[in-house]
């Protein structure tokens, strides 16, 4: 049997994809093991979880149908509704568009590094991964106290509805309910006894992995645009450096397919002899590069032009030296381009997802804002409605703010090239930074299906559509 070893992106999210294992979302690659028994074991895992959903997400609303004669009742499942919305839809989502997950999770595998700019990189892949972990462990604390806060304060005040007197119209009787988490039709008689301890486990499983699932998948998608932040910010530090090597070239033109050739899987070449740091200390790049000995590859030898004078050109770099320059800058564009490649396919992995996210917490945020009108003091319907309102928030804020980390990361990479010293560069390394200035004029951004960027500005507008839509209810009455 071949062991599974994660790399790249699987193996820095991994927490991340175990929880979502776990929770029965439809992640059904990177294990040890995926033989035919065993991978039917886990989809039948997976569909367990998505029918035991599906089916109290029915229950629910079959509750908003029969309650629909009152409008506050109607208000008030139709938010119960809603919120489990996005628990569906993302589940359902991720199950059909699994490929482009995987695809972008694998985007990261191979990706080259560059000697002289191995110390940076690996600097900012461990930020990105402290702040990755960071993330999940924000979110997860935050879905398991509201899981808990949601359990508990169903047993706190009256378990009673009210509604219209059937005998009367303009009186008003107060009826009891089941005590449960979430008000949903039953074809069972969930009063007390039995069926009420089914009831009451089945929601409590139901509140709490319905909130994992939406989570785990949101988390994953802002992980992803914190890698892309730090892979940016990596670009912006080596800038800098990268001109001031530059400036010690000449003229000299090298065969551009030599640069970056990959090593074949025979050759024994190096590219940097191993007096390579005596001479490099004589040509005063030891500051910039003592990572050698860490590396542990070799390089493809290539065939670029002899220099007259024992190998030294006029610039005082050996023609190996020169060529480890020049391929610095190959190493800066290949790697944005890499970061691109990466944007572009979270954007197809989740945008459609982010659309129906938006459309739904709008509807919910406005109800919820109607809802609040009704709060006439301290008790368990004001606490409610406030915690309703604040999950709903920071999930949309949860998108916004890193959406807009990567507007701002991208915009700054031009403004990082043009003041970088290029006017003490070489005429290639010129040439170099206006590519990168035309390049980077448009910002990376990540769109809902192509209607929506995620920023702080989508962020501001869905609070200014809540209010118009707000006050569109008040005056309907």
């Amino acid at each position: 049997m071949m062991q599974f070893k994660p790399q790249g992106l699987v193996a820095d999210l991994m927490p991340n994809i175990r929880l979502m294992k776990f929770s029965g979302h439809f992640m059904l690659n990177y294990y040890a093991e995926n033989t035919g028994a065993v991978h039917t074991l886990r989809l039948g895992y997976c569909f367990a979880h998505l029918f035991l959903l599906l089916l109290q997400y029915g229950f629910t609303f079959g509750n908003l149908v029969v309650e629909r004669e009152d409008v506050n009742d109607l208000a008030t499942n139709t938010v119960t509704v809603l919120f489990f919305t996005h628990t569906i839809t993302k589940f359902i989502y991720f199950a059909v568009r699994q490929k482009l997950f995987y695809r972008t999770l694998g985007i990261w595998n191979q990706s080259n590094s560059h000697p002289l700019f191995l110390e940076s990189n690996n600097r900012y892949h461990q930020l990105a991964l402290t702040k990755m972990r960071r993330l999940l462990i924000i979110v997860m604390v935050a879905s398991i106290g509201s899981w808990i806060s949601w359990t508990t304060i169903t047993f706190f005040g009256d378990s009673v509805h009210t509604r219209k007197d059937p005998n009367n119209e303009n009186e008003t009787i107060t009826e009891e309910v089941p005590r449960l988490l979430v008000r949903a039709w039953y074809p069972w008689d969930a009063m007390s006894g039995i069926p009420y301890y089914i009831s009451l486990v089945y929601q409590v499983y139901y509140v709490g992995f319905s909130m994992m699932h939406s989570n785990l998948l949101d988390s994953l998608f802002c992980s992803w645009l914190i890698f892309a932040c730090e892979q940016l910010q990596h670009l912006k530090e080596i800038m800098k450096p990268l001109m001031e090597l530059s400036a010690t070239l000449d003229t000299y033109v090298p065969k551009s397919a030599d640069l970056f050739r990959a090593p074949s899987a025979t050759s024994q070449d190096n590219l940097v002899d191993n007096d390579y740091n005596q001479r490099n200390e004589e040509a005063n790049l030891k500051g910039l590069y003592t990572t050698h000995q860490e590396m542990g590859i070799t390089y493809r030898q290539s065939h670029v032009q002899e220099f007259s004078s024992g190998g030294i050109g006029p610039n005082g770099l050996t023609k190996k030296q020169e060529l480890m320059v020049r391929s610095a800058i190959k190493y800066w564009v290949e790697r944005h381009k890499h970061v691109v490649r990466l944007v572009t396919a979270i954007g197809d992995a989740y945008g459609v997802a982010l659309l129906l996210h938006m459309l739904t917490s709008t509807i919910m945020l406005t109800l919820l804002a109607y809802q609040a009108t009704k709060i006439d003091g301290v008790n368990k319907y004001a606490l409610t409605v406030i915690g309703y309102l604040l999950y709903a928030l920071g999930q949309v804020f949860h998108f916004c703010i890193f959406g807009n980390r990567l507007i701002e990361e991208s915009s700054s990479v031009m403004e990082a090239a043009y003041s970088c010293h290029w006017y003490d560069g070489s005429e290639e390394a010129k040439t170099f930074v206006q590519i990168v200035c035309q390049q980077c004029q448009k910002a990376m951004s990540i769109s809902g299906a192509k209607f929506f960027t995620i920023s702080l500005d989508l962020f501001a507008s869905v609070l200014g559509a809540t209010v118009t839509y707000f006050m569109v209810l008040v005056q309907l009455k």
